[in-house]
């Protein structure tokens, strides 16, 4: 806490001696839509961060001057601090330092997640909206127990040392959603998008959780790849106006990017990432009708090998021998759950077609976990692009605990578990 304390005198002692943030040709009282970006790459994604910050520029000029595309960026450079930046239609000078911070620290420290984004918000205070594009490593809900050094949890992935690899000397530390919402949400700003560019946000679990501080949540079930979103074509998709443009534009901008980075699928140039756009606002009836065929879907899953040839999106691998797929796609597990109550069914997808306004799919991604052949006999009619944890009693064996861990999330009490 001392530390924090610390930090965050000497960012305010230094307010003073930032750049004014109308030295760089904006009008900032002009500006009607901001867009912040939340670059968490003190990892080993650092290597891809200057490619997007050079495909942003280039997107940026695509889009006129009512419009601001404010960066926060923390890459595993030890001579690098983390800084805020404006990105400008300007040729000779596109990237304008804001402010920049006297000291390293983790960027998922909730603390200072907030005072990060606080911050970036108050270099274009009179915005009409605001969108957030969060980029980085991620595993939606899945929670990091403080103290651990895991692989993949929740949002962030600060490794601490700005070695950029995953052997770090400091625990890597992680922002759990839970800790997020209420970031976000004390920021005071009710945010139009959140938009994430990394693997496996696109679960029920995080988009209830972040109903309250946001209209539509973009993200992938899937992993995804290091170079990330095609920032050169989707900036301009970031600032559209009109809600239903916005979210369809970035979602078919980005599937339309190949996501077989490293050859690892057979079937090369075939592999586009699954993306959709949840609306917030649908997600209590979500919740409420996923609540009434609970029972149905709780005595189902006690036949045998009831999620067999189910699609899923992440799969836990403990030295190659601990295997267990956690991450399945919400709407083929109801849809085989209720097979034989078609009435059930259809008023379910109904609510789940409300809640998931806009989608692109695809059963074959950029992967580093999963077996496609597993779900091979699967239909893009059957994916919802979406996934969701069903509690198992199999997942009491996992070196994780993530039965008790999704208690944490209130869909495990909206939906009566």
């Amino acid at each position: 806490m001392n530390k924090i304390l610390y930090f965050l005198l000497a960012a305010v002692l230094l307010t003073a001696c930032q750049k004014d943030s109308s030295d760089d040709g904006i009008d900032i009282e002009a500006v009607r839509h901001t867009v912040l970006v939340y670059m968490s790459a003190e990892n080993n994604l650092s290597y891809y961060a200057q490619g997007d910050i050079n495909e942003m520029i280039t997107g940026r000029k695509k889009v006129g001057n009512d419009c601001d595309l404010i960066l926060y960026v923390d890459r595993a450079i030890a001579s690098e601090k983390p800084f805020i930046a404006r990105i400008c239609n300007r040729t000779d000078h596109p990237v304008d330092t804001l402010y920049q911070y006297p000291s390293d620290f983790y960027s998922s420290d909730p603390t200072l997640f907030q005072e990060v984004i606080e911050r970036m918000v108050s270099y274009s205070p009179y915005a009409e909206d605001y969108g957030i594009v969060f980029w980085g490593h991620a595993n939606g809900w899945i929670m990091e127990n403080d103290g651990k050094n895991v692989i993949r949890r929740a949002y962030g992935g600060d490794d601490g040392h700005n070695a950029g690899s995953s052997s770090a000397v400091e625990p890597t530390r992680w922002i759990n959603i839970p800790d997020m919402a209420k970031a976000l949400q004390r920021t005071g700003i009710h945010w139009r998008y959140l938009f994430f560019d990394c693997c496996n946000m696109q679960n029920v679990e995080v988009a209830y959780e972040l109903r309250h501080v946001t209209d539509y949540i973009i993200a992938a079930p899937s992993e995804s790849t290091g170079v990330g979103a095609p920032y050169d074509v989707i900036v301009k998709d970031l600032f559209i106006a009109d809600d239903q443009g916005m979210y369809s534009s970035i979602c078919h901008d980005y599937y339309e990017q190949k996501t077989d980075e490293y050859g690892h699928i057979d079937q090369k140039g075939d592999c586009q990432m699954p993306i959709c756009a949840i609306k917030t606002s649908h997600m209590q009836a979500l919740s409420d009708a996923t609540r009434q065929i609970l029972p149905d879907i709780t005595e189902w899953l006690k036949t045998s090998n009831p999620t067999q040839d189910i699609i899923y999106y992440y799969k836990y691998d403990k030295n190659k021998g601990d295997v267990e797929k956690i991450m399945y796609d919400m709407k083929h597990m109801i849809r085989k759950a209720l097979a034989s109550q078609p009435e059930k069914y259809n008023a379910w997808e109904s609510a789940f077609r409300q809640a998931v306004c806009y989608g692109e799919y695809s059963l074959k991604w950029h992967t580093n976990c999963i077996s496609f052949s597993d779900f091979a006999d699967a239909t893009v009619d059957d994916q919802g692009c979406v996934s969701m944890f069903f509690p198992l009693e199999k997942y009491s064996q996992a070196s994780h605990p993530y039965n008790e861990d999704i208690k944490k999330m209130q869909w495990y009490q909206a939906v009566g578990w």
